[in-house]
């Protein structure tokens, strides 16, 4: 009958000193990986920086492609005026956007202000944006 009725009998284990355990190695791990945290920020700020410096590149590409086909280019302080694909265009700033008209084309977005420049035989373009701001050669006068 002794037999019997230790199996029916359960240890008695407190959990108290186990949880206390826990509850350390936890707050380690976090004041371990704490630290990291700004480190982390930044370099997810950095990419989000690289992938729109790399849209912002794409899109002046495409923006000297239709300049380098069009003719008839005359630059002002606030837009360019070109012809091309058979009609006069514009090159403005509408809102926080680049974009060319009639249509609604657009180059860059999140634009504060920006303009244009001759400098010789070049078309400079000058972009503040909330992101920083830039400059750069668009096409050539001609």
């Amino acid at each position: 009958m002794h037999a019997a009725s230790n199996q029916n009998e359960r240890p008695c284990r407190t959990s108290g000193g186990n949880i206390l355990i826990d509850l350390l190695l936890g707050l380690w791990i976090v004041t371990l990986f704490l630290p990291m945290i700004p480190t982390l920020v930044r370099l997810l700020a950095r990419q989000d920086w690289l992938m729109r410096s790399a849209q912002d590149q794409i899109q002046l590409q495409q923006l000297r492609r239709l300049l380098l086909s069009s003719g008839e280019i005359e630059v002002s302080r606030d837009q360019l005026t070109f012809y091309a694909e058979g009609q006069n265009r514009r090159l403005v700033q509408s809102g926080n956007w680049l974009l060319a008209q009639p249509g609604t084309w657009i180059f860059f977005d999140q634009v504060e202000t920006v303009w244009f420049d001759q400098r010789q035989s070049q078309i400079w373009m000058h972009l503040v944006s909330m992101d920083g701001e830039w400059e750069a050669v668009v096409g050539d006068a001609g």
